[in-house]
C-alpha cells in the first residue's frame, strides 16, 4: 500500500514524483519501497482516488508557477484552481470548500478511532492550494509508513519466529513468492504432460483416449490451466519446478461411461483423474472444462 511522495528528494522546485518516499521521511524503515499505489487502490479506493486528484492539482499548480506569466497572472490562476470532479453531475471544487484539516480519518468506525493528527494540532490547519503538497506528503507518509508501522513490525516479529526474514534476502521477491505460493501462472508442454502424468487402469501411454487428453490439456490457456489444477489437485498453482515436482504425479484412469455426456471426476487428495474415453478431443475439452466449474464431494 505504499505510494511514494509527491515531491522528489532531488527536486527543489517541488515537482511531482511517484518514485521517492518524500522529504519528510528521513529515517527509512525495513519495508520502504515494498508496497505500491496499486495496493492503496485495492485497500482504500476512495482515498486513493482523492489523492490521485490532489496530485493532478499539484501538477497544474506547478505548471502555473513555472510558467512565464506575471506574478499577478500566476496568483489569479492559482486562486482559481479547483479539484476536478469525476462526477459529471457535480461542479469542480475549491480545496478550501472541502474544509479538510491535516488529519487522517479512517474509512470505517471499526478501527476504533475517529482521526489522527498528521502534524501537531493538525485539526486546526485547513487544506489549501498553498499547502496541498505538504498535506499529500503527510497523508502518503501516514498511509504507507507511520500508520502501518506497528502492524507491519508485529507481522515481521511473528514471521521471524517461524523463519527469520533476514534469511529471505537470499531470494528475490519473485523467488520467495514462488517458493511460498507456487507458480501462479502454471506452464507445461506436451512433453511435460507425457513425462509427469501416469496413465493407469484402462489407459496406457499409447491409448488414444489418453493422448487426446494430452493434446487438449497442452493447449489450455492460463485460466483453463489454473481451473484444471484446482479441479484435479485442489490447488490452482504448481510447486516450483512445475508438474515434475507435483507429488504424487497426476494419475489418469479410464472411467466407464454410458454416453458422451458423462463428466470426468477426481480424487484430489491423490491427484487421481477419472476420465471417460471420449470420441473426440472437442468432446473431451468441453466435458473436462465443464467439470472444472462444478464443485462437490462424492465417494466414487
Amino acid at each position: 500500500m505504499c505510494f511514494s511522495s509527491i515531491r522528489d528528494k532531488n527536486n527543489d522546485n517541488g515537482s511531482v514524483s511517484d518514485n521517492s518516499p518524500g522529504k519528510s521521511l528521513d529515517n527509512k524503515t525495513w519495508f520502504d519501497g515494498i508496497l505500491s499505489f496499486k495496493d492503496l487502490e485495492i485497500i482504500d479506493p476512495h482515498r486513493a482516488k482523492f489523492l490521485r486528484n490532489l496530485k493532478e492539482l499539484v501538477d497544474r499548480k506547478h505548471e502555473i508557477l513555472n510558467s512565464s506569466l506575471s506574478d499577478k497572472e500566476k496568483n489569479d490562476k492559482l486562486s482559481s484552481l479547483t479539484l476536478s470532479s469525476s462526477d459529471d453531475s457535480q461542479s469542480d471544487i475549491k480545496l478550501e470548500d472541502l474544509c479538510l484539516t491535516f488529519q487522517y480519518s479512517p474509512s470505517s468506525i471499526i478501527y476504533g478511532y475517529e482521526t489522527v493528527d498528521l502534524i501537531a494540532n493538525g485539526g486546526e490547519k485547513i487544506l489549501t492550494v498553498e499547502n496541498v503538497e505538504e498535506y499529500v506528503d503527510l497523508m502518503y507518509n501516514f498511509c504507507f509508513r507511520d500508520g502501518i508501522q506497528r502492524q507491519i513490525d508485529a507481522f515481521k516479529e511473528g514471521f521471524d519466529l517461524v523463519f527469520p526474514m533476514e534469511s529471505l534476502a537470499l531470494f528475490t521477491p519473485e523467488e520467495a513468492r514462488n517458493i511460498l505460493c507456487g507458480d501462479q501462472s502454471p506452464q507445461w508442454t506436451k512433453d511435460d504432460l507425457l513425462n509427469y502424468t501416469e496413465p493407469k487402469n484402462g489407459y496406457t501411454r499409447e491409448s488414444a483416449g489418453y493422448l487426446r487428453f494430452i493434446n487438449v490439456v497442452s493447449n489450455f490457456d492460463n485460466d483453463e490451466r489454473k481451473a484444471f489444477l484446482q479441479f484435479t489437485t485442489g490447488c490452482s498453482s504448481l510447486p516450483p519446478g512445475g508438474l515434475r515436482n507435483l507429488h504424487p504425479h497426476l494419475t489418469v484412469v479410464k472411467k466407464e461411461m454410458e454416453s458422451n455426456g458423462t463428466h470426468p471426476s477426481v480424487n484430489t487428495c491423490v491427484h487421481y483423474l477419472k476420465l471417460p474415453d471420449y470420441a473426440s478431443e472437442d468432446i473431451l475439452r468441453d466435458r473436462l472444462l465443464a467439470a472444472t466449474k462444478e464443485k462437490g464431494f462424492h465417494l466414487n
